[in-house]
């Protein structure tokens, strides 16, 4: 069987990750997808803008119910920035004969040089680097693993973010509209904005 980790902040959730999910699955690039929230990331020095608690939840609103997702909430068991490696090995002993792989966005391929033990990660997963056109793989991922070049998808936790600080909330293409229903119930990230000329207490 092929199990892949797909880890990340998810900061919150967009319909880009559930889009990347989809894809895995479609293209029987992975049987079983376990996607990862991390407490923060170990090469961003911001806290994440939502709790751990909340983005848990969302991600559990938008991908939970799937078939073949499973949602890792190990990570967030101590509060600390969370270790890729850490989370592969410990989901590679529990799973016993599988094969892995290792989701990786470009962006995160370009500084996979600076994360914890990279060599141990290519020994225990295969990476499998998700991009929305072609990309030049530096070492040590160059020549490594599968690219999936041809993802195109709008949404990112930047845009969203920014949208919903606007007091503009982004509609399903963007945002599942379970995980926009949350974040209005619960007055995340600047939801709702402040009147113009009027600031937040």
């Amino acid at each position: 069987m092929i199990r892949a980790l797909y880890g990340g902040t998810f900061d919150p959730v967009h319909a880009g990750h559930v889009a990347v999910v989809r894809l895995l699955r479609e293209r029987r690039l992975a049987e079983v997808v376990h996607v990862a929230v991390a407490w923060q990331s170990p090469l961003k020095a911001d806290l994440p803008g939502a709790p751990a608690a909340d983005r848990l939840r969302m991600v559990e609103l938008a991908l939970g119910g799937q078939r073949g997702v499973v949602v890792e909430s190990g990570e967030l068991a101590q509060p600390r920035p969370s270790f890729t490696v850490e989370t592969l090995a410990r989901l590679v002993a529990e799973h016993p004969g599988a094969r892995w792989r290792l989701v990786i966005g470009a962006d995160a391929a370009a500084d996979f040089a600076r994360w914890r033990d990279p060599a141990r990660l290519l020994r225990l997963a295969e990476p499998l680097v998700v991009a929305r056109g072609p990309v030049v793989l530096a070492p040590p991922l160059a020549g490594r693993g599968v690219v999936v070049g041809d993802f195109d998808h709008p949404a990112s936790a930047t845009s969203v973010r920014t949208l919903l600080a606007a007091g503009r909330l982004p509609g399903p293409e963007l945002l599942p509209a379970a995980v926009a229903d949350y974040i209005v119930a619960r007055g995340l990230y600047g939801w709702p904005a402040p009147p113009p000329g009027k600031e937040s207490p």
